[in-house]
C-alpha cells in the first residue's frame, strides 16, 4: 500500500505514566487512514485497553520508535503531555490533547516555549456546545453519583441508600448544572429511585435541558435563594458546572455548608480554579482520598474519575471523537478552515490564544 506524503502523517505515541486510555483505537486509525492520512503509533498503544498490536496493523497503522512518532507534523494525544514531552517536539509541529492546561503554570510555560501549535479537545465548539467533551461529562457524572452513594454508606455519612427502598424516605440529590455532566448525573440519580433537582444556570439552558429531561427531574433556575433553601434538605450535591475559574463567583460558602444534614455529601466532579464555587472542599484530591470532612458534611473534590474505567472511556471517547479527529487534521496538515476546530486552539508561535489559559497566565505573572 502507498504511504500518504510525509506532511499528511500523524504520530499517536503512548500515554505518559500510568495512564491507560488511548485516544489511538484501530477504528481511528482505519478512520485516518482513509481519509488519506498516514498514522504511525508506538508499538503497544492499546495495551492499557486490552487492544492488540495486530488490530492496529489490520487498520493501515504502522508502528516506529518514539523519536519518529513525536517527530510527526500532527501529534494525538489523549492526555495532555507531561511539560517535559513538549521539549521532544520542534516549533511549527502541531499536537492536540485533553490538555487542561489552565491552573498549571508549567504546562502553560512549556506551551509558550514549544512555540508548537496546540489544540485542547475540550475547547471544540460548534453550535455553542463542547462536543468532545460529552463522552467523558457523561461518565463523570455518573461516576460522581456512585461516589456520592458510596460516601453515604461511610461511617461519617448520612446514612441514606441513594438507591429507591419500599417504605424509605427517597435521597435528595440536588445537581448544580445541567451540562453532560449534570444531565448524567441526574439520569443515574433519578435511576437508582432519589428525589433529583437539577439547577440550570439560566432559563435558555432550563428549555433545553428540559426537551431531553428523564421523568421524575425537576429542573430550576440556579440562584442564590434557590441554593439557599435547598442545600439544607440535600442529601447529595453534585457540583457540575461547566467551567470554574478565578472569577466565578462563589456557589456554596462555608457558612451554608454549616446549614446543610451532618453526614450529607458533596461530589464536585468539576474542579474549578481559585476561591470560587465551593471553598470549603479544599484541594483537588487523588483517586482513592477519603471524603474531606467540613462542619460534617463529606467533601469529595474529584475531577478524573473517567480514568477509572479506561476501557469505557476509551470506547465512548474515540466512538464520538472520530468524525472531530478527522477534521482536526485537515485543519493542521491541510490547512483547511473550521470553526469548530479553530476554537479549540491554545497555543500558538509561543502564544497563549485561548482567553481562558490567558487569564491564567495572567493571574500567574506570566506574558501570555
Amino acid at each position: 500500500m502507498e504511504h500518504p506524503p510525509t506532511g499528511r502523517t500523524i504520530g499517536f505515541p503512548r500515554e505518559s505514566g500510568t495512564e491507560r486510555r488511548t485516544i489511538c483505537t484501530p477504528a481511528v486509525a482505519q478512520a485516518l487512514v482513509q481519509a488519506g492520512f498516514g498514522v504511525i503509533t508506538e508499538p503497544g498503544i492499546g495495551a492499557g485497553v486490552f487492544i492488540d498490536d495486530a488490530l492496529y496493523a489490520a487498520a493501515g497503522a504502522r508502528f516506529a520508535d518514539g523519536a519518529t512518532v513525536w517527530s510527526a507534523p500532527l501529534v494525538l494525544r489523549y492526555k495532555s503531555p507531561d511539560p517535559a514531552d513538549l521539549k521532544r517536539l520542534n516549533p511549527g509541529q502541531r499536537i492536540a490533547a485533553l490538555f487542561h492546561a489552565e491552573g498549571d503554570v508549567a504546562l502553560l510555560s512549556a506551551l509558550k516555549s514549544s512555540q508548537v501549535t496546540a489544540y485542547s479537545y475540550e475547547f471544540v465548539a460548534e453550535n455553542g456546545r463542547f462536543p468532545l467533551g460529552r463522552p467523558g461529562g457523561e461518565i463523570a457524572g455518573i461516576q460522581a453519583v456512585l461516589a456520592g452513594a458510596q460516601a453515604l454508606q461511610t461511617p461519617n455519612g448520612r446514612g441514606v441508600l441513594l438507591a429507591g427502598v419500599p417504605g424509605a424516605c427517597p435521597a435528595q440529590v440536588l445537581i448544580i448544572g445541567s451540562g453532560n455532566v449534570g444531565s448524567a448525573a441526574a439520569r443515574t440519580a433519578v435511576a437508582l429511585g432519589a428525589d433529583v433537582i437539577v439547577l440550570a444556570r439560566c432559563e435558555e439552558s432550563r428549555s433545553a435541558y428540559l426537551r431531553d429531561a428523564p421523568d421524575g427531574v425537576r429542573v430550576l433556575i440556579n440562584s442564590p435563594e434557590t441554593l439557599r433553601d435547598l442545600l439544607p434538605t440535600a442529601d447529595l450535591v453534585i457540583g457540575a458546572i461547566l467551567v470554574s475559574t478565578y472569577d466565578t463567583p462563589q456557589m456554596i460558602s462555608s457558612a451554608q455548608v454549616h446549614d446543610m444534614r451532618q453526614g450529607a455529601v458533596i461530589v464536585d466532579a468539576t474542579c474549578g480554579y481559585g476561591p470560587g464555587y465551593m471553598p470549603s472542599a479544599g484541594p483537588v484530591q487523588r483517586l482513592g482520598d477519603p471524603p474531606h470532612v467540613v462542619a460534617g458534611v463529606l467533601h469529595v473534590k474529584i475531577d478524573v474519575w473517567p480514568a477509572l474505567v479506561p476501557v469505557t472511556a476509551t470506547s465512548a471517547y474515540t466512538a464520538n471523537a472520530v468524525p472531530y479527529l478527522e477534521r482536526l487534521a485537515r485543519v493542521a496538515l491541510l490547512g483547511a478552515q473550521d470553526l469548530a476546530i479553530g476554537a479549540s486552539v491554545i497555543a500558538r508561535d509561543g502564544q497563549l490564544l485561548h482567553p481562558v489559559l490567558r487569564q491564567h497566565a495572567r493571574i500567574y505573572g506570566m506574558q501570555s
